[in-house]
């Protein structure tokens, strides 16, 4: 890990060995919402599935079929408190790749400076983000315009190098965990890319990335950064 480095990391795929956003729709077609009464999950549950028969039948795109799936959620889930935000949170932190724990732990205790940045809905993203110890967090807002895009691809890579500005961090160098191509914006700024994607991938890319100087590594290497920031401190 490059000295001062900012440790910049994706959710699906990557710290969720899953991909959220199928279990998220899941558990609003189950209607898991406990303090709502039958009826109005119910109406949840149907309000979800028209939602993705239109999406099915290519009436609307996935990013207006998230932002519906958003306005549900945030229906359901108010004046509750944020619990159901916390109940799905713990769900998905079941999925915590194990091989980061200790990375995560270094996060949550201040040693790495880190920012979770992903295309996940914020309405859950920002929890669990905070639960695993993530004191940034860059998610596809909860506000935002019918079909506007996800914090995803270019979106992404602005969101993530605003927010370091703002911080003052915009000099620092970057060291990303990711596993899909679509990240290729924010890649092609960093210092330091852990691939968790599929190998053949990422052999695709190092021969693309290598000349300008950007060191793509297989994802199982992201524990080295712990000991390299270990070794820093004297520890």
């Amino acid at each position: 890990m490059p000295p001062n480095g900012i440790v910049v990391f994706d959710l699906d795929g990557t710290v969720l060995a899953v991909n959220s956003f199928p279990l998220w729709v899941m558990r609003m077609l189950r209607g898991r919402f406990p303090r709502l009464p039958l009826w109005r999950r119910v109406s949840v549950s149907l309000q979800t599935a028209r939602a993705l028969v239109s999406r099915k039948a290519g009436m609307i795109s996935h990013e207006t079929l998230k932002w519906r799936l958003q306005r549900l959620w945030q229906d359901a889930v108010r004046g509750d408190s944020g619990a159901a935000e916390r109940d799905f949170a713990r769900h998905l932190a079941d999925f915590v790749r194990p091989e980061l724990t200790g990375v995560l732990s270094a996060v949550a205790d201040g040693r790495i400076e880190a920012v979770l940045a992903t295309a996940a809905a914020a309405d859950y993203a920002e929890g669990l983000g905070r639960g695993l110890g993530f004191r940034h967090v860059l998610a596809t807002p909860r506000q935002r315009e019918e079909g506007s895009p996800s914090t995803v691809g270019v979106r992404k890579r602005d969101a993530v190098l605003n927010f370091l500005d703002k911080q003052g961090w915009g000099d620092r160098p970057i060291v990303f965990f990711t596993d899909h191509a679509e990240d290729l914006p924010l890649i092609l700024r960093s210092h330091t890319v852990y691939w968790f994607g599929k190998e053949e991938e990422r052999r695709a890319m190092v021969a693309r990335l290598q000349p300008r100087g950007i060191t793509l590594l297989p994802g199982a290497r992201g524990e080295e950064i712990v000991t390299r920031v270990n070794m820093g401190a004297g520890s």
